[in-house]
């Protein structure tokens, strides 16, 4: 008697420990989703030669094995992919035919919320 009500004990506490990691691992998705969606808000306007780079922490300086993917198209708009946030900078993911890469706020990035339609 003492073995089942002991295997039912852990049975249940193990349904309930698998429970709740499914369930903190939707609210992490959920979170990351939003956090994505919020970003895709928004709309990078390039008001000058701008290069985008491959990868955002390219923002920081003196970093290595940073390469330019293509320059963006001055007075083109185009919709944010992702936004990151380093030291004292803001990296912007934009696409660009099949191609995307990061720019980063400041002359020439002009970013604003895409407007509601």
């Amino acid at each position: 008697m003492r073995n089942v009500l002991t295997n039912t004990l852990l049975s249940a506490a193990m349904k309930l420990s698998i429970g709740l990691v499914i369930a903190s691992a939707l609210v992490v998705l959920g979170l990351w989703f939003i956090d994505i969606a919020s970003d895709q808000e928004n709309a990078v306007e390039i008001t000058a030669p701008v290069s985008a780079y491959t990868e955002w922490e390219c923002g920081y300086p003196d970093q290595l094995d940073c390469s330019v993917v293509f320059e963006a198209y001055v007075g083109e708009k185009y919709d944010v992919r992702r936004i990151r946030y380093g030291k004292d900078f803001m990296a912007i993911k934009i696409q660009q035919g099949d191609l995307s890469g990061w720019v980063f706020s400041g002359e020439g990035v002009r970013v604003h919320a895409k407007p509601n339609t």
